[in-house]
């Protein structure tokens, strides 16, 4: 069996576990402060992809990414 057919059955045994499949995707914002003193707000799904659109964000701005925090974090 090849890596798809094994991602497209594990993909379908997870829509049938439970609805939550069902439910749109949760966006959560995130805070990117960089080396110029701006900070940025984005939506994100997770802080993995916040991560990797603030270094996208801090490149093209040509300045160093110094934090991405999620902005309701307590």
């Amino acid at each position: 069996m090849n890596a798809r057919t094994q991602q497209t059955q594990s993909h379908n045994q997870e829509q049938q576990k439970g609805g939550e499949q069902n439910k749109p995707p949760r966006y959560q914002e995130y805070q990117v402060k960089l080396s110029s003193g701006e900070i940025f707000y984005l939506l994100a799904l997770n802080s993995m992809n916040a991560a990797y659109s603030a270094l996208e964000l801090s490149i093209d701005r040509n300045c160093k990414l110094l934090d991405v925090s999620l902005t309701d974090e307590w």
